[in-house]
């Protein structure tokens, strides 16, 4: 049976029958994949510790009929804040939940690759709920329906001064555009500043941002990101369960 090897980091996770699991990975050089682990959510099976959430490993796959099936796999860096931490691991699961429903399957795309890599240390040491942010406005400028934070949607012009914001029109809406837009919302100079930190974002710096300016922009992103796929993202209804905690 031929068989292909790559690197790839863990998106999703399915249980099947009693000891299966459906694993969502993506990788530098295919993109999304989904293989099959057979048995490896018994206790000895050589998989079982490879196989979890926000892990990156390398694996050696066999081609199946339907799915490709993992023969074997290694963890090359694990980040145990994610699943050690509640607040951590709701977080994590937003960005990656984002990742895997705007991501077609064995599409390339280096650039998210990158991102996932650079942002798994961040959640893991860092604030998580700034860190996913950070990711969740980045992985979008990947995904061909960003908005548009600095120019107006209607006419071109630089967006100076405070404005409005419109998700159904696409972004930002000057003064003179108003009665043109639907759906608005206010859109400080503050907000505006928030946005080029985020999307310039190094991830050598220091997450050194106004956690008001962030609750905002985390309120934009998600209403938006939920409106094109349709439905109230799971993560979502977690992240609200501990609000309440």
């Amino acid at each position: 049976m031929k068989s292909y090897k790559i690197e790839g980091v863990i998106l999703r996770t399915t249980d099947f029958g009693d000891s299966n699991r459906v694993v969502t990975i993506f990788t530098r050089d295919l993109g999304k994949i989904e293989v099959n682990a057979y048995g490896c959510r018994r206790a000895k099976n050589p998989l079982s510790g490879a196989l979890q959430m926000f892990n990156l490993i390398s694996a050696e796959i066999n081609h199946g009929a339907k799915l490709d099936n993992i023969k074997e796999a290694d963890i090359i860096k694990f980040y145990p804040n994610l699943t050690a931490d509640i607040e951590k691991l709701a977080y994590a699961s937003l960005f990656f939940e984002i990742v895997n429903r705007m991501t077609l399957p064995k599409f390339p795309e280096v650039g998210i690759y990158d991102l996932i890599l650079k942002i798994l240390p961040a959640l893991n040491y860092r604030n998580s709920k700034i860190a996913a942010l950070i990711g969740i406005f980045q992985f979008m400028e990947f995904s061909g329906v960003q908005l548009n934070y600095f120019h107006c949607v209607h006419c071109g012009a630089e967006i100076e001064n405070d404005a409005a914001f419109s998700l159904s029109d696409g972004g930002a809406v000057c003064q003179n555009c108003i009665d043109a837009a639907s759906d608005i919302l206010n859109y400080s100079n503050n907000l505006r500043e928030t946005f080029y930190k985020i999307l310039n974002f190094d991830w050598q710096q220091h997450l050194n941002f106004n956690l008001k300016e962030i609750d905002a922009a985390e309120k934009i992103i998600l209403r938006y990101v939920q409106s094109i796929i349709g439905k109230e993202l799971n993560a979502v209804k977690f992240i609200r369960q501990l609000e309440t905690l």
